[in-house]
């Protein structure tokens, strides 16, 4: 598989993810990963599974977090198996007419399901400010 067919399926799948979570709609968002899942949010913390990581993005749509965007900076793999390393960034419920900025890298690894979905299998970031 040619690199610009892998950022092409990345692609494909952030938007996926972006459009997903900046409505809202966790039961979509968590259907782009696998059932078993691991995903850490930079915390320390790994989560295993579609529940537990359907619960976290419930939490951060309920205290505000939108406006999700994905800039791709590597892409990479095989058939089987492909990743990407992006910048992410974010904004926050408004407070005192201040919107906040988050930001940071992410990095996940997508491996093709049987039925030839692209799916999340491990999914990691870390906040730059």
């Amino acid at each position: 598989m040619g690199n610009n067919n892998i950022k092409s399926i990345i692609e494909s799948a952030n938007l996926a993810w972006n459009q997903a979570f900046n409505s809202g709609n966790t039961k979509a968002l968590v259907a782009l990963y696998a059932e078993n899942a691991t995903l850490s949010a930079g915390d320390g913390k790994t989560l295993a599974g579609r529940a537990e990581i359907e619960n976290l993005f419930k939490a951060f749509v309920e205290n505000g977090v939108h406006n999700h965007t994905l800039e791709v900076i590597e892409a990479g793999g095989d058939e089987k198996v492909i990743y990407q390393v992006s910048k992410w960034n974010a904004n926050g419920a408004e407070t005192n007419g201040e919107v906040p900025s988050f930001g940071g890298v992410t990095m996940s690894v997508l491996k093709q399901s049987s039925d030839g979905q692209w799916l999340a299998q491990s999914h990691v970031w870390n906040a730059a400010n």
